[in-house]
């Protein structure tokens, strides 16, 4: 064992996540961690995870409190042989060099520890500082990229957290009711509140809606985020779609032809969804428009396929959706779509997902077929421009070129996207070319 203190730091969990707040710690002070063991979970817009221990020995302290809202890269503990002293300094991660984080800390001798503790945490990033030229105001990226989306001015938005910092609850709370925060004669721009709010009544001290009784019960974190998101999306993107109906007899037969022998392979069993994530990735090399994002009046061209496919987390996963994303489809092969897929809804339901493996996505599946579902007309996933539906496959009578009556495999396809950046014809044109893939179906998994 390493006689040096190792500090706990909050990893990177990819790119544009700058924040997490700290659900549980699994080990306590004075308890032994070894290398890699998990030691806290963490929770972010994106993913549930669990952070390992950087080093093994002995958790000698931490400073950040379960449900803090804790910056990237900052110093939650130490890790060290026991009985070894927590450095009086901590490194330069921690923000404790700062003058600003060393005037919190001579204001906080009073408090209690914890206060103390979480005020001086907030020095921990400097990106999480900005100026308006008078004031230094604090939040994350995202908080700032959500305010310039809302056209809300954040001088105005009063922050809770950490030293007097804005988070993200912050911002929706204000912009459901702005009012609340306004100095008399200050001009405001009310926005919709994002999650609106009905009217209700109470009678002899039971809850109602228009007369019938209601039982209130919160949002999970999941849920309100899975809300917020998806009236996000609808604001932000003026949605169309279309559908296709595809004929899967070529794809049913090559799978009829091989599930026995992959699973025997592989160990799990072949379905359809990696044909239809497949086929989207070489319709999307002939149609990139689909995979682009909207930045203002910039198109953003995307040079990988990064395919999220939602997965329904059931009970097992506490309910809820995620997407995990297969990255770099344009250079899979239909095999290796189907480990990768495999791989991802099985740890996502199983919440071992990492906050990398949610993000990143240019173009989203969604297949609500799997219960029986016909169709559907999907919310696109921001910041994307498109989202494929895939409907149920069903047999039923085809009249072919010849005027013959067959029994085909038949499944609706509908492609929901941003008519911001994509036309009719454009999202038509993709969609047939998905159909001319599948229908012409010859690549072996």
């Amino acid at each position: 064992m390493s006689s040096e203190v190792t500090e706990v730091i909050l990893p990177s969990m990819g790119e544009g996540i700058a924040e997490a707040t700290l659900v549980k710690w699994l080990k306590k002070p004075g308890e032994s961690v070894s290398k890699d063991e998990p030691l806290l979970e963490v929770s972010t817009d994106k993913v549930d995870t669990e952070i390992p221990a950087p080093a093994s020995g002995t958790l000698l302290k931490t400073i950040a409190l379960e449900g803090a809202t804790v910056e990237v890269n900052a110093t939650i503990g130490w890790i060290g042989p026991q009985g070894a002293e927590v450095p009086a300094a901590s490194s330069k991660k921690s923000g404790a060099t700062s003058g600003k984080a060393s005037s919190s800390s001579s204001r906080t001798s009073g408090q209690t520890p914890s206060l103390a503790h979480n005020q001086s945490l907030a020095g921990h990033a400097a990106q999480g500082f900005f100026h308006d030229g008078s004031t230094t105001l604090r939040s994350s990226p995202l908080v700032r990229k959500m305010a310039r989306d809302f056209g809300i001015d954040l001088r105005r938005v009063p922050g809770t957290g950490l030293a007097g910092r804005i988070t993200k609850s912050d911002l929706l709370t204000w912009q459901q009711n702005p009012m609340a925060h306004m100095q008399p004669g200050q001009p405001v721009a009310v926005t919709p509140p994002l999650l609106a709010r009905v009217s209700t009544q109470t009678n002899n001290g039971a809850e109602t809606l228009e007369g019938v009784a209601v039982r209130r019960e919160k949002m999970t974190k999941m849920r309100r985020i899975i809300a917020e998101h998806m009236v996000e999306s609808v604001r932000f993107s003026p949605h169309v779609t279309t559908t296709f109906e595809i004929d899967l007899h070529k794809v049913v037969q090559v799978r009829e032809t091989h599930k026995k022998s992959f699973a025997e392979v592989e160990g799990f069993n072949l379905t359809f969804t990696p044909f239809l994530i497949r086929a989207a990735a070489e319709a999307i090399k002939k149609f990139p428009v689909v995979n682009v994002s909207v930045d203002g009046d910039d198109i953003l061209w995307k040079d990988s396929i990064n395919i999220g496919c939602a997965v329904a987390l059931g009970s097992e996963g506490g309910g809820g959706l995620i997407v995990p994303v297969i990255k770099n489809c344009e250079k899979k092969t239909l095999r290796d779509i189907c480990k990768s897929l495999n791989d991802l809804a099985t740890r996502a339901r199983s919440k071992k997902l990492q906050a990398d493996e949610v993000i990143g996505g240019t173009f989203s599946v969604t297949n609500p077929g799997g219960w029986g579902s016909i169709t559907s007309n999907p919310i696109i996933n921001q910041p994307q421009v498109a989202m494929l539906g895939i409907g149920a496959i069903v047999k039923r009578p085809v009249v072919t070129v010849d005027d013959k009556i067959i029994i085909r495999p038949m499944m609706m396809a509908s492609l929901t996207f941003d008519h911001r950046v994509i036309d009719g014809e454009g999202g038509a044109m993709w969609l047939a070319e998905y159909k001319r893939i599948l229908e012409n179906w010859n690549e072996t998994p």
